[in-house]
């Protein structure tokens, strides 16, 4: 059985083809008219292959035919994102198209979490750091009827960004999304909101010289903050879910041995897959959302169940 799962980020988009336990195809396109291509290329041969698509913040599981543009919006949290926003024009596309295609749940959506984690946090890890999660819980398993003993901190790696997952059990329990504190190399999420009040004149006149210098030592200190940001969260989530190793993915993952040395148990997957695990993930999950030999996984994560939307739990 061929399955297809389709990850975004950054404007870069990756597709994964799976057929029984095998990566048939690994693909990276720059464009949406490159996957819409390669998808038709794909479904030419296998007609039937259930596809899982890119899902940002999240829905209950949906048949991309069934997509409201409310849905969409929830997706990439963006008003009107099915005509402004890549993402969500993609799966406005994705809609229009005959497609055995789905959207799938977030973090935040599955019943696994439990509620006083969810209160006031719309980002405990979007649906792609879902996806790489899924691709390591069946690599480390023994089997599809072994999944329970799966428990690690899932440490998944993007351009500049973080997101972090504590499994138990081989169920998502906990998370820390991309946009929820931290310092990273792409992120200001750690600014202090003071910031607002200063004005962004404040500040005395410097020579070129001297702002060079200052921006080489802003670039390496944006680096340190990042690498031991992700060392202070994997640490917590560690000591306070009782876990004994991080297992890393995503496209920066070959960095993170280098940058964090010895201070973290850290764990790379057997079958090195070039930042994909997100796209095998979806994969795998398309399989299981339609019978497939993955499906065993899917109901163990419970992602049929998930129920609730992204902005569930805010309030006062």
């Amino acid at each position: 059985m061929l399955s297809l799962g389709i990850d975004y980020e950054a404007g870069q988009w990756k597709l994964a083809a799976w057929n029984e336990d095998r990566a048939a195809d690994l693909l990276v396109f720059d464009s949406e008219a490159g996957v819409w291509d390669s998808v038709e290329d794909i479904l030419t041969a296998h007609p039937a292959a259930p596809i899982v698509l890119p899902s940002g913040f999240g829905i209950p599981v949906t048949r991309a035919g069934e997509l409201l543009d409310r849905d969409i919006a929830e997706i990439t949290l963006r008003r009107e994102a099915h005509v402004t926003d890549p993402l969500g024009q993609f799966l406005a596309e994705a809609r229009r198209r005959s497609l055995r295609a789905f959207c799938i749940p977030a973090v935040r959506l599955l019943p696994s979490i439990p509620l006083h984690r969810k209160l006031n946090r719309v980002d405990l890890g979007t649906a792609d750091v879902l996806c790489a999660a899924v691709w390591a819980i069946h690599c480390l398993a023994q089997g599809e009827r072994d999944l329970a003993p799966s428990n690690f901190v899932l440490l998944h790696l993007g351009a500049g960004t973080r997101a972090l997952l504590a499994i138990r059990d081989g169920r998502i329990v906990d998370g820390i999304g991309r946009s929820s504190g931290g310092m990273g190399v792409a992120s200001r999420a750690a600014a202090d909101g003071l910031m607002a009040s200063l004005g962004r004149g404040v500040g005395r006149s410097r020579d070129v010289g001297e702002m060079e210098n200052i921006q080489v030592r802003l670039r390496e200190a944006k680096k340190q903050a990042f690498w031991e940001t992700v060392e202070k969260e994997s640490a917590s989530l560690l000591a306070f879910h009782g876990l004994s190793q991080v297992v890393v993915t995503g496209p920066g993952s070959a960095e993170v041995i280098q940058a964090t040395g010895d201070h973290l148990p850290v764990v790379l997957l057997p079958t090195l897959v070039d930042g994909h695990e997100a796209a095998l993930g979806a994969a795998l999950i398309a399989a299981g959302l339609t019978g497939g030999p993955t499906a065993n996984l899917v109901t163990h994560l419970e992602l049929r169940q998930a129920r609730e939307r992204v902005l569930d739990w805010i309030v006062p």
